[in-house]
């Protein structure tokens, strides 16, 4: 049986879900499909754990020369104000 494909089974299955303002890896559902962007040069920050765009806030790992920064047994996390943006990444857009 073929599966019909309709105006509105495109527009449905092609629309995302709305952009939240804050995503928190573990916490908000479908944070793996977003991307963070830094707002003034447009380019994406890697290893967010929690990005905020109302309040400017980023917590990611630190990472130097590749390699993520450790202190102690734990990963080092960096905490900064930033203006951001988020973004659905490849098919969830």
């Amino acid at each position: 049986m073929k599966k019909e494909d309709t105006a509105a089974n495109a527009a449905t299955e092609k629309t995302p879900p709305p952009l939240p303002t804050h995503a928190a890896a573990g916490i908000t559902p479908g944070f793996a499909d977003l991307r963070v962007i830094d707002a003034e040069t447009g380019k994406a920050i890697a290893h967010v754990l929690e990005a905020d765009t109302d309040k400017g806030t980023v917590r990611r790992y630190a990472v130097e020369r590749g390699n993520f920064v450790r202190e102690g047994s734990d990963l080092k996390v960096i905490e900064e104000e930033r203006k951001v943006r988020l973004e659905w990444i490849g098919d969830a857009a």
